[in-house]
Parts: structure tokens; C-alpha cells; sequence
């Protein structure tokens, strides 16, 4: 039978002048990206009401409940959120009116209940057979007498376009919302004699397709793209980065220009709001519903900047709003949350090597938090000695992120042994212990300690004088490009 599949396939391609066919991912459903929706309105503190207007089918070819259906992707998206209280207020609402009527019950219609937005739309499209091809074959056998036997089989292939258009409208003053509308297709594919087929949804550069039998296929398509639509709805009505849940970079072309339109549409006083919503959700600013304070958003603001790796200016550029939608929230709540309790680390590093004097090794020693550090040095022979402070180095405190380089450029070094490994401990402490480590160590800087025979009775010693020390280790051996160098947390 002949190849009618490539045939359609290409005529399509041709009168759409896009690539839809081959698609590039298969889905069954949209269930992981309404449910990714769903996080991403908690995260980002998104709120709102809407209505759900009766989504009728305008080319009257596809009778599927699509007002349902979007109404069960509202569940499904705000199934933990909470974020958008949807109202499903319609024809087919009579009886529950009726019986509040007769209960004298009409909570349901007070003002402040009445929702910010309403959802309106229809399947707009619906295109039979734009590109169709069909192979037929038969053989008659006996033709010539009363009785003969005749077979044959045919194969066929067709596309039919189906799209669907909605739109957000204010309630307040039935105004549009600029930009925030879906306008989706799916391009249905049917071969053979309907028993199979598939149905192909693109968005924002990424092809979604279907597989469905000949009896639901135009409703599996329509289900797609009433969650798709709804995804796109609530993510712009909302702005938050919904093209993540579909798999699209922000560096697409589309998704770029549109958090531009975000950016240079929103009003200095919206964006502020759009902020504060933000870092309100994040836990940075106090949800008591007193008005925020200015000090404290600055501050908050300046956090945040931080946190996203930008240098703090106060104003809403394009960069900030970008960095805000790239960046992974619960990473940047992480990093604020250690910005304000930082964690008490002791580093211990390698200092970057001399060619000429391949035997001699440095290191760099530092705190996060202001600290007294003291640092000993256990050699080949198991000799202890304390290399810091040091008589060039006499004060134990550093500032938190302050680099010590030990030992001090010029003053004296630290040799590597060829086979034998040796190890460098630093202890720090949150007090000066100088005088207490004096009377349990004694000794001088850089000369043997006799009262500890190795860096573990050091350790108890600290153990004792100051019980909330951290302490990190390198232990070395080597030369040149020979130096191994390994490093242990205490």
C-alpha cells in the first residue's frame, strides 16, 4: 500500500509555512506542567479571582464540555496554592441559584466576592481535511463467471486544524487585559480507516503531540490545548515564568520579548507591588497586612539583589526583572537565609604554587565569621609546632572572609617531604584562647611543642579551652607537580 502519511505531511507543511510535523516531544497530558503551575503561584505569591465564561465551540464541529475543562485545569493548577479562586457561574448553574434563591442564601453575590477577572474564549477553528491523501488497491478474481471473489483495502491520511482563542477580561469595566490571552492550535493527524491517529500542539517553539484512537481524538486535542491555554493564561495574567513548565529557556525569542512587554508595560507603582508581592511571598517581608516599610523593603530588595548575583541600584530594570524570572527561588531563599545567619566554616586552602621552589607549599587560611585562629603543623618526624600566630602574625583575630596567607611572604617556609606525608590543622574559636593555649601547650611559635606528641591530643586540648571550635585540616606530600594535597572538615 502506497506511503500516505509523507504526502499530507508535507502539503501541511507547506500551506502553514512552520514546522509542526514530526513533533518534537510526546505527551499524554499536561498534568506535570499544571501541577509545576501550582508551585510556581505559591512561589511567587500569586493571587487572584476569575470567572469562568461558557467556552462555547464557535465552528460547532468539536462537541466536547471545554468550559470543563479548563475548570478542572484550575483545580488541578491551584490543588496546594490556593493562589486564583476560580468561580464556574453559568447556565448550567441554575439549580444551585435556584435553591440559594429559595434558602434565602445569596453569600455567594456580596461585592467583595465579586471576582477581579473573567475568562472568555471559544474553539475559534476547526478545519477538516487540510491536507488529505488516499491509496486504494482491489483484486476480482473470476470475473467472468457467476461467481467470483473480490477483495481490496484502501489507506488514507488527513490533517485537521483545530485552535482555540481566550481571553482575560477586567469585570470591573469588561476592558481586556493587554497580552494576556492563549491563541493555540493542534494540528490532528488521522491515517488508515481512523483507528488511529495523533494530535500536534506547538507553543513558544516546542511541539507537543498526542495519540488517540478515532473516537475521542479531536477531545484528547481539545483537552491538550484547554490545559496549555490555561497554563498560558494564569502565568501571564500572573507573571510568573510559566514557560518553564513547558520546557522553554527564558532566552527563547518569544519568552524574552515578553518579560520586555512585562517589564516596560507595568507602571512604577505596579512594579513596586509586583516586588513587594514577591518578597512577601518569600518570607522576607513581614504578611500582617500593615502597609510595607519602606526601610524594610529596601532592605529586603537589597537582599535580593545580592542574593542574584546584581549589583544593588533600587530600581526595577529589565536586568533585575530577568535575573528574577531565571533564577531558581528556592536556591535564592537559601542564600539570603545564609546571608543573615551565616554559617560558622573555617577554610583551608592551598596557596597557588612557586615553579621556582617546587618544595616549598603555601596556604591560605580564613573565617566566615570574626574569629581567633590558631594553626599547627605536624611534620614528617610527627614533630607538633604552632605556625600561626606567629611573631610576624601575632594576632590570632581576622575578620570574617579575610585571607591569611601562611606563612608570610619572606618570613619563612613550609617545605613538602617527598614520601612522608605532613598535616596542617587550624582551629578557630569565637574568644581569644591565646592565654589559655600558653598555659596548656607553652612553647614558643615554630619550635616543637613537648607537651602534645601529635595534632590529636591539640584537638583535646582545644576541646577543652574553647568546647565551640570548628577546625579544618590539609594533609600534604610531594613536590611540584607531585604535591598531594588532601583536605579533612573537623
Amino acid at each position: 500500500m502506497a506511503d500516505t502519511r509523507t504526502a499530507v505531511v508535507d502539503e501541511y507543511k507547506q500551506r502553514t509555512k512552520e514546522t509542526t510535523l514530526p513533533v518534537n516531544r510526546v505527551v499524554t497530558s499536561f498534568d506535570e506542567p499544571l501541577r509545576c503551575m501550582d508551585g510556581l503561584l505559591a512561589t511567587y505569591g500569586a493571587q487572584a479571582s476569575i470567572l469562568v465564561e461558557d467556552l462555547n465551540d464557535k465552528t460547532q464541529k468539536v462537541p466536547a464540555g471545554t468550559t470543563e475543562m479548563f475548570i478542572s485545569a484550575m483545580s488541578q493548577m491551584t490543588r496546594r496554592s490556593r493562589a486564583i479562586r476560580t468561580m464556574a457561574f453559568g447556565e448550567d448553574m441554575k439549580n444551585l441559584s435556584s435553591y440559594m434563591v429559595q434558602s434565602n442564601s445569596l453569600a455567594a453575590f456580596q461585592p467583595e466576592l465579586i471576582p477581579t477577572y473573567t475568562v472568555r474564549g471559544s474553539i475559534t477553528q476547526f478545519d477538516d481535511n487540510i491536507a488529505k491523501k488516499t491509496a486504494d488497491a482491489g483484486v476480482t478474481l473470476g470475473i467472468a463467471s457467476k461467481n467470483f471473489l473480490g477483495f481490496g483495502g484502501s489507506k488514507s491520511t488527513s490533517i485537521n486544524m483545530l485552535a482555540l482563542d481566550l481571553t482575560v477580561v477586567r469585570s470591573q469595566d469588561f476592558s481586556i487585559v493587554p497580552g494576556v490571552n492563549a491563541r493555540n492550535s493542534a494540528a490532528i493527524l488521522q491515517e488508515g480507516t481512523g483507528v488511529d491517529g495523533e494530535a500536534a500542539v506547538s507553543k513558544l517553539g516546542i511541539n507537543y503531540m498526542t495519540s488517540f484512537s478515532k473516537s475521542d481524538g479531536k477531545t484528547v486535542a481539545v483537552r491538550n490545548l484547554v490545559e496549555l491555554s490555561a497554563i498560558e493564561l494564569m502565568g501571564k495574567l500572573n507573571k510568573v515564568p510559566y514557560w518553564k513548565c513547558l520546557g522553554v529557556p527564558s532566552t527563547q525569542a518569544d519568552v524574552a520579548a515578553e518579560i520586555e512587554d512585562w517589564n516596560e508595560s507595568m507602571t512604577g507603582g505596579e512594579k513596586l507591588a509586583f516586588y513587594i508581592r514577591h518578597l512577601t511571598a518569600m518570607g522576607l517581608l513581614a504578611d500582617d497586612g500593615k502597609p510595607t516599610d519602606p526601610e524594610a523593603f529596601k532592605t529586603a530588595l537589597r537582599e535580593y539583589f545580592q542574593a542574584l548575583g546584581l549589583t544593588y541600584t533600587g530600581s526595577f530594570s529589565l536586568e533585575l526583572m530577568r535575573a528574577h524570572f531565571d533564577a531558581d527561588q528556592n536556591q535564592i531563599l537559601a542564600k539570603i537565609e545564609e546571608a543573615r545567619h551565616p554559617q560558622w566554616k573555617l577554610s583551608l586552602n592551598l596557596a597557588p604554587p612557586n615553579p621556582s621552589k617546587p618544595d616549598v607549599v603555601g596556604f591560605q587560611v580564613a573565617a566566615s565569621l570574626d574569629s581567633n585562629v590558631y594553626c599547627f603543623l605536624q611534620d614528617e618526624a610527627g614533630t607538633v609546632a604552632r605556625v600561626y600566630p606567629n611573631r610576624w602574625q601575632k594576632q590570632s583575630r581576622i575578620a570574617a572572609g579575610q585571607a591569611i596567607a601562611l606563612p608570610p611572604p619572606g618570613q619563612f617556609e613550609i617545605k613538602a617531604h617527598t614520601s612522608t606525608p605532613q598535616s596542617l590543622q587550624c582551629f578557630a574559636s569565637q574568644k581569644n584562647v591565646d592565654r589559655n593555649l600558653g598555659s596548656s601547650l607553652g612553647g614558643a611559635d615554630l619550635t616543637p611543642i613537648t607537651a602534645v606528641p601529635n595534632l590529636a591530643s591539640v584537638r583535646k586540648v582545644f576541646a577543652t579551652v574553647a568546647p565551640d571550635f570548628v577546625s579544618t585540616t590539609i594533609e600534604f606530600k610531594g613536590t611540584g607537580k607531585s604535591l598531594v594535597a588532601e583536605k579533612r572538615e573537623n
